[in-house]
């Protein structure tokens, strides 16, 4: 976020403005077990087959929400699983069709290079996506970055791949909010990709001071937050769900931001997120008129 500037998800995009639509048929809510969104696991899921995390990393199926978006095979972006038919994302994106057919979304992915026998990956193609209609094209402007991905046939949900939980409507996380990213993004400015899931705790800080350190002003559908120790989303990360405690004593979950820009990585500057719970009624409109259910991401 110095020097030349670049925008996080660092890939400069032409949006798209309204709903890319790649079948019209209405989409029928899919009968699923019952679940509990948002519920992490703290230690991890026990597997041989996979190796210890080193500083920065995640554990196997900690965030068993997080969606690897590849783009033929490439890290690209992150989604977060809301049912198991919709990938909620960046609208950066999804939003050139020329990119869609490259894509792959795969949930319960950890490990890049290797995965546990025990539990593998599952991996869908793109249905249908929906934009917001309103969706900021440059930084100094960016509004709404938002997507719902329905893919081609639903996540069976796991121990290693579950939905998370959305903050109720115009919910507004309290500055000094502790939270976390996850993703695949570069591991330092000019390094290379994350091998395996990230692990980024990161901060929820005051509008102004965003505002003032980024020399920009934030539309209502943009908060701010930056990395402890050194951490940071970068590269890669775009998409990604920024999620925080829904309880402070208990280990669930609900996503409060999107990962969607920045000026720069890993130099203390803040990065932009997109606002979930001002978002929330639109989230709530588009999966009613796809005929899905919105229960899989509300906490109990």
């Amino acid at each position: 976020m110095a020097g030349l500037e670049f925008e996080r998800p660092f890939v400069k995009f032409f949006l798209v403005m309204g709903f890319i639509c790649f079948n019209l048929t209405i989409i029928k809510a899919e009968e699923t077990k019952t679940i509990k969104c948002g519920q992490r696991n703290p230690q991890g899921i026990p597997t041989a087959a996979a190796s210890t995390p080193s500083i920065g990393e995640s554990k196997f199926g900690e965030f068993p929400w997080t969606i690897d978006i590849a783009n033929e095979g490439r890290v690209f972006c992150v989604g977060s699983l809301i049912h198991p038919r919709v990938v909620l994302t960046a609208g950066q994106c999804v939003a050139l069709p020329e990119d869609i057919p490259n894509l792959k979304l795969r949930a319960g992915l950890w490990d890049r290079e290797s995965n546990p026998e025990h539990y593998p990956y599952q991996e869908r193609s793109i249905e249908k996506i929906i934009l917001h209609d309103d969706l900021g094209r440059s930084r100094r402007r960016r509004r709404n970055d938002i997507a719902l991905v329905i893919v081609n046939a639903p996540f069976v949900l796991a121990d290693h791949i579950k939905t998370v939980c959305l903050p109720p409507a115009n919910y507004a996380a309290p500055n000094g909010t502790a939270c976390y990213a996850t993703g695949w993004g570069k591991q330092s400015l000019r390094g290379d990709h994350s091998q395996r899931m990230k692990l980024v705790p990161l901060t929820r800080i005051e509008d102004g001071i965003c505002e003032r350190e980024m020399e920009i002003q934030l539309h209502s559908s943009v908060m701010c937050a930056v990395g402890q120790n050194g951490s940071d989303t970068c590269s890669g990360d775009s998409g990604g769900p920024l999620v925080s405690r829904i309880i402070a004593d208990q280990e669930f979950y609900h996503q409060i931001g999107i990962t969607s820009f920045g000026i720069s990585c890993f130099d203390g500057s803040p990065g932009g997120y997109t606002n979930v719970g001002h978002l929330r009624e639109w989230i709530d409109e588009q999966m009613k008129e796809n005929d899905l259910e919105t229960s899989t991401y509300i906490h109990e």
